[in-house]
C-alpha cells in the first residue's frame, strides 16, 4: 500500500495493534514509502498510457465461496497462453507493477513461501493471484481491508454485498478495477481471466462495467467448504493480521455463515442480470473427478473455443498431481447441523442434496 492508504487503513482500526505485530508494521510502513514514490513514477510517465489502452476482450471472472475451487479454475485457465492475469507481484503493488515488474518482480517472487499457508497447494511466484488484493493495496473498498484488525471477527463485510453499498462506494470499486485491469492488458496483451470470491457478490456490476464479461460460478460441498475455509482465516489472521485472533470455533463458524449470506444473498439476486452464454457454474468434485471433460463444456457454455493444446494441459496438470488431496466433508454432527440449516439454498440450488455427501 502507498502512505497514505497503509495510514488510513491503520486509523480504520483505531491503531489498535498487537505488540507482536509491531514489526511487521515497521516493515510495511517503510515498504509504504517506497510504494508511494515508484507509484508517482508510474503516474508520470505511464498513467497516459495505461488508461488509454483498451481491453483486448471481456474478461472472464471466476467466482464462488473461498475454498470451493476458484483457485484451481484460475491454475487451469493460466495454463493458456491466450489468457493473461496478475500475479502476485502485479496484484501486490498494482500502482507500480508496470514500471518496476522487471526490476523487481523476479527478486521479490524469490521470497514467496513454497506453500500457501492454508493448504499444501503449490506458491508459484508466476501463479494468477486474486485482483481483490490489488484492490487492498489501491486502497479501494474490499472486504480483504477486515484481515489487517481480524482480533474477534463479529461481523462480515457489508461489500460481499456491494450490489446494497452506495454509489460513490461502486464507483471506487469500478475505478480501482478498470485501472488495474487495463494496466495488466499493457502488460500482457491479451484477454483477462480473475479470480476473488467476493466478486461473486458483485456479478450485475461486473457484468455492468465490463460489457461481455464472463462468469465461471465454482461450487463445492458445504460440507467441505466451511471447515476448510475455518483453517484458512486462522492462517491468514495468524500470519497476515495485525492484531492476535482471539475468537473461538463458534465464533467463527457464526462470521462464516453471515458471511455466506451476504454473498450468496448478493448472488442470487443478481445472477439472472448476466446473460446466457456468458455464465456457468460447476461443481468442483466433476472437475477434479473430469477435468478434461469439465472444461470442454465449460468451453461450450461460455461459447469458447478451447485448443488442443489447452485441453492436453489441463489432463496433465491432473496427471502431475495425483498427490495432492484435497480436504474431505466434515464428520462433526453438529457442524453439519449448522451447515445444513444455513446452507441449504446452495445445496438445493447446486445439487448437493445429501447432508453427508457430496451431492445428489
Amino acid at each position: 500500500m502507498r502512505v497514505t492508504d497503509w495510514f488510513r487503513l491503520l486509523a480504520s482500526g483505531g491503531f489498535r495493534i498487537h505488540p507482536m505485530r509491531y514489526g511487521m508494521t515497521f516493515m510495511v510502513s517503510g515498504c509504504s514509502l517506497f510504494n508511494s514514490v515508484a507509484a508517482a513514477w508510474q503516474n508520470l510517465a505511464l498513467r497516459r498510457r495505461i488508461l488509454a489502452t483498451e481491453l483486448v476482450q471481456p474478461p472472464v471472472f471466476i467466482v464462488g465461496h473461498w475454498r470451493s475451487g476458484t483457485t484451481l479454475m484460475h491454475e487451469l485457465f493460466s495454463l493458456d497462453d491466450g489468457w493473461a492475469s496478475p500475479d502476485n507481484y502485479d496484484a501486490f503493488v498494482p500502482h507500480h507493477a508496470l514500471a518496476t515488474g522487471w526490476i523487481f518482480k523476479g527478486f521479490v517472487n524469490s521470497l514467496l513461501p513454497r506453500q500457501r499457508p492454508m493448504d499444501s497447494m503449490e506458491l508459484r511466484a508466476g501463479a494468477p493471484q486474486e485482483d481483490d488484493f490489488a484492490l487492498v493495496s489501491l486502497g479501494a473498498p474490499t472486504p480483504y481491508h477486515d484481515i489487517a484488525f481480524c482480533r474477534d471477527r463479529h461481523h462480515p463485510s457489508p461489500l460481499l454485498a456491494l450490489d446494497q453499498a452506495g454509489a460513490d462506494v461502486q464507483e471506487q470499486t469500478r475505478v480501482a478495477l478498470d485501472f488495474f485491469f487495463r494496466m495488466l492488458t499493457r502488460m500482457y496483451g491479451t484477454r483477462l481471466v480473475l479470480k476473488s470470491p467476493p466478486h461473486t457478490g458483485r456479478v450485475a456490476l461486473l457484468a455492468q462495467w465490463f460489457p461481455g464479461a464472463k462468469f465461471v460460478h465454482m461450487a463445492r460441498n458445504p460440507l467441505a467448504i466451511v471447515p476448510s475455509t475455518m483453517k484458512l482465516w486462522r492462517a491468514l489472521d495468524e500470519t497476515q493480521g495485525l492484531q492476535r485472533p482471539r475468537y473461538d470455533d463458534r465464533q467463527l463458524l457464526e462470521y462464516i455463515n453471515a458471511a455466506y449470506e451476504l454473498m450468496y444473498g448478493a448472488w442470487f439476486r443478481q445472477r439472472s442480470a448476466v446473460p446466457a452464454g456468458q455464465i456457468c457454474e460447476v461443481r468442483f468434485e466433476n472437475l477434479v473427478e473430469k477435468p478434461r471433460q469439465t472444461i470442454e463444456q465449460v468451453f461450450k457454455m461460455l461459447q469458447l473455443d478451447p485448443s488442443e493444446r489447452f485441453l492436453t494441459a489441463v489432463q496433465t496438470y491432473f496427471d502431475q498431481r495425483t498427490h495432492h488431496r484435497t480436504g474431505n466433508a466434515t464428520e462433526d454432527p453438529s457442524l453439519s447441523h449448522a451447515i445444513g440449516t444455513v446452507w441449504s439454498r446452495y445445496r438445493t440450488h447446486f445439487g448437493y442434496s445429501s447432508q453427508t455427501g457430496d451431492g445428489g
